[in-house]
């Protein structure tokens, strides 16, 4: 069963599609995001990705079914068959 990967607010219309289906070999949320960089567009990258630390810019939240990844090991968080992983973007215009 795939990992399904939404995107929300403004990452949402930046996305090659609003909700992905990645391969479950994918097992940490360091991989995903590496994934993600590879293979969506550049406008999105840019703004889901901090040029200075090569992550996540700071006000991106993910959740991992449900729960903030930060209290799951952040970078290190295990990702399983039929995880969801949600990226909120906490800035989104008014």
């Amino acid at each position: 069963m795939p990992i399904r990967v939404k995107f929300l607010a403004v990452l949402k219309p930046l996305a090659s599609s609003p909700e992905l289906l990645v391969d479950p070999s994918i097992n940490s949320l360091e991989q995903l995001v590496e994934y993600l960089t590879r293979t969506q567009p550049k406008q999105f990258v840019d703004r889901f990705i901090s040029h200075e630390s090569r992550w996540l810019r700071p006000d991106i939240l993910v959740f991992i079914n449900g729960v903030d990844a930060r209290l799951l090991g952040h970078k290190s968080a295990k990702l399983s068959d039929g995880d969801e992983v949600v990226f909120l973007p906490t800035v989104h215009g008014g």
